[in-house]
């Protein structure tokens, strides 16, 4: 069990990494003193819809002759 959980944070990590360039970005339109606090906001609002998101594999390329 903590292998998964273990697994479950490296990809929650990854996934807030590849949006790090994004958030930091869209941070630039807000005053130099409330980044911080909205950037850990919107890292905190990605982690909790990836808790409640339920991930099925995508169809495959037969699936859709099915």
């Amino acid at each position: 069990m903590a292998y998964l959980e273990n697994q479950h944070n490296e990809e929650t990590l990854t996934i807030i990494e590849n949006f790090i360039p994004k958030i930091k970005h869209c941070l630039h339109n807000t005053d130099y003193q409330e980044r911080e606090d909205l950037e850990q906001e919107i890292k905190l609002k990605i982690i909790e819809k990836l808790a409640t998101v339920k991930f099925q594999d995508a169809p495959s390329f037969w699936d859709f002759f099915s």
